[in-house]
């Protein structure tokens, strides 16, 4: 309506309002999408976090994340690509935290080690692993999720194995035996993390924690 007054001669001043509006519907175009996408994703993984993998439906993610059907289908073809791209979602939210701790962690090895571990074992307790855990379980009777998770988890354990090099840093990461102990201590946090799902505890108070510290000094600091 705007444009069509606008192009009347009775009104000149209406022409520089029009053009802001057009500008402002192309503008936030591209910025709508990516908003849109996140309140999807978000919502999906709160979903999955607080209700499990069977009632993560798309239904419930929509009304969630109040949008328009069409809206959630343009972004999300499947629920499986949904649902792999919402655990990874927050994954790369961990990830540019992590980027952020690394500059303030110590730089002597066995206090980096000790921040290091710890930093990793508070990521298991966050909801990227909850949401990928759901996942994991439900991709064992869903083949066609399964065939959306294999691809993406092996690039997503890249993206893992690259922020643990990054967070351990150079001196650490190049010692022999670096790759044994990234994998054992990834592996282990992993499957000690599985018991908090039925026996809530203090992530803190984690004996394994000592553990894990006693094992990465006794490979990394050793000639």
């Amino acid at each position: 309506m705007l444009d069509r007054m606008s192009s009347s001669p009775d009104a000149p001043t209406t022409e520089p309002e029009a053009v802001r509006r057009r500008g402002a519907e192309r503008r936030p175009q591209a910025e709508r999408s990516q908003e849109t996408r996140t309140r999807i994703l978000d919502a999906a993984v709160a979903l999955l976090v607080e209700e499990g993998y069977a009632r993560a439906n798309t239904l419930a993610i929509q009304a969630k994340a109040g949008v328009s059907r069409g809206r959630l289908l343009h972004q999300f073809p499947s629920k499986e690509e949904l649902l792999v791209a919402a655990a990874h979602h927050v994954w790369e939210q961990r990830r540019g935290k992590n980027a952020q701790a690394e500059t303030s962690l110590p730089t002597e090895p066995g206090a980096r080690i000790d921040a290091v571990i710890e930093l990793l074992w508070s990521t298991f307790n966050e909801n990227q692993f909850w949401a990928a855990t759901e996942l994991w379980v439900a991709s064992r009777t869903e083949p066609a999720l399964a065939d959306v998770i294999r691809p993406a988890e092996r690039r997503l354990g890249r993206a893992i194995w690259k922020s643990m090099d990054d967070l351990f840093g150079p001196e650490l990461a190049a010692h022999p035996t670096y790759p044994v102990v990234r994998h054992t201590l990834f592996t282990s946090m992993r499957g000690v993390a599985l018991t908090y799902a039925f026996d809530q505890r203090d992530p803190s108070t984690e004996p394994s924690l000592a553990n894990w510290k006693q094992l990465a000094k006794a490979l990394l600091l050793r000639d």
